[in-house]
């Protein structure tokens, strides 16, 4: 896919965030756990570029990473109204129904980056006509 449309990145040294309108995409390097420090510096710059915006985080398993559940406690889902985890494995799609439960916004589970991207564009955009409706 194609990140040349992105309004802000942020790299680190585990990886590499890609701010876009009204979503976000989280990549990862092999190997790296989501820990609570890790998951504090993303939120953190999330909150800097999107401010009070509602985001979708996508985040995408491609090196099969893993999360501590202790990381879904500091996830505002009043902010951050969804999340989708992009993966291809069997091992993923387990692990993502297990953080699912542990998450009080919307969830979902894509095979493509693709595809994750169009259900965040399109769950935020309703989104946001709600927000313009109230």
């Amino acid at each position: 896919m194609d990140f040349t449309d992105h309004l802000q990145k942020f790299e680190y040294p585990f990886g590499t965030m890609y701010c876009h309108e009204n979503y976000v995409i989280g990549i990862l390097n092999p190997d790296v756990t989501v820990t609570k420090e890790i998951a504090i510096q993303m939120l953190a710059d999330i909150d800097k570029h999107f401010g009070n915006g509602k985001i979708v985080f996508i985040s995408n398993r491609e090196f099969g990473n893993e999360v501590d559940p202790k990381v879904y406690k500091l996830v505002n889902p009043a902010a951050m109204i969804g999340i989708a985890i992009v993966g291809t494995t069997q091992e993923q799609k387990t692990r993502a129904a297990t953080e699912q439960s542990l998450y009080g916004g919307s969830f979902g589970y894509f095979n493509t980056l693709e595809s994750a991207v169009l259900w965040a564009k399109s769950f935020t955009l309703d989104s946001n006509l709600l927000s313009a409706s109230e």
